[in-house]
């Protein structure tokens, strides 16, 4: 079952991208097309019936030609400093898996000399 919390980051998330659609003036089957879903898909969202993944907010954000933190908007960016604020720490429940510092905790992952070098 959702927490409050996350209901409210949805909303308020999903109130973010619409006031930025306004801005710009552009429709939501505009924003359908660049995300390549269908307009009813969009429209959940955009209720904030159902979760914007990162990626589809990665999307938006450059397709507006805003950053990421504009589209996140001021409520979401400072939840973290308010006293007993929620919303950032959604989903973070899990703890990480310690990692020893003979990195013995990383197994699956490559040893980093067979890391290629990132090209630009």
């Amino acid at each position: 079952m959702e927490s409050d919390a996350q209901i409210e980051l949805r909303q308020t998330l999903s109130g973010e991208v619409r006031a930025w659609l306004g801005r710009r003036n552009v429709s939501q089957a505009g924003l359908a097309r660049e995300l390549g879903l269908n307009p009813s898909a969009v429209s959940r969202r955009l209720r904030g019936d159902v979760d914007f993944t990162l990626w589809e907010l990665a999307q938006i954000a450059d397709w507006l030609e805003i950053s990421l933190a504009d589209l996140l908007g001021p409520d979401i960016l400072t939840a973290r400093e308010a006293d007993g604020a929620q919303l950032v720490g959604v989903g973070a429940q899990k703890k990480a898996r310690p990692v020893r510092s003979d990195q013995s905790g990383l197994r699956g992952c490559a040893p980093r000399d067979l890391n290629p070098e990132p090209i630009d």
